[in-house]
């Protein structure tokens, strides 16, 4: 960078015209709720039916705001039990990961992804076990648990365009589930007009 384009950028100070450039996340979370079977997410924004900054902070329903472009390149997982699980809670969690699923539309598109939450998390096997002698402790196949899903295509959101992401448990949640929060996050790069 020249000595005159690093005084024009000083001078131009926080905010300049070209707008913002941003690592983002846009983020909505789901309560599961015992026998709920489908969860749209990202129509209820933040400040509207209880939601708060924790929960959401998507600032209209089912759309990026005016002014803004923004290119996810991943989805984030996040799942927080509600209350502690005792061993059969723990095969009912499992269960509701591999028996759920996520999908992206995009406003009168066709899917623009679908996948089950145990591939999101990277969880590729799942095995609750309970030892048949006090003290055993039996190594099992780990999977590489990672909560973040990079995608090899880029799905683009752009400025008033509806979206939505559908949650569907194809087995219905059952009570140790029930409380539980799982958090979607849709990372990328914001592209925002100042």
């Amino acid at each position: 960078m020249s000595r005159k384009d690093a005084l024009d950028r000083v001078g131009v100070g926080t905010y300049g015209t070209e707008g913002d450039v941003l690592d983002w996340t846009y983020y909505d979370e789901e309560v599961i709720a015992v026998a709920t079977l489908t969860t749209r997410l990202f129509t209820t924004p933040l400040g509207s039916g209880g939601k708060t900054l924790d929960q959401t902070n998507l600032t209209q329903a089912g759309q990026i705001p005016q002014g803004q472009l923004f290119d996810v390149r991943a989805i984030k997982i996040m799942y927080t039990s509600g209350a502690v699980k005792a061993t059969a809670g723990v095969q009912e969690l499992y269960t509701l990961l591999t028996r759920t699923t996520l999908s992206i539309k995009l406003g009168n598109k066709e899917t623009m992804g679908q996948w089950t939450i145990q591939e999101l998390l990277g969880a590729n096997t799942l095995i609750a076990l309970t030892p048949t002698a006090a003290g055993d402790n039996i190594t099992i196949i780990q999977p590489k648990y990672h909560g973040v899903f990079p995608l090899n295509q880029k799905i683009v959101l752009a400025a008033l365009t509806p979206f939505e992401v559908t949650v569907v448990h194809h087995v219905a949640p059952g009570a140790t589930t029930a409380t539980d929060r799982m958090k979607v996050c849709l990372s990328g790069i914001l592209t925002r007009v100042t």
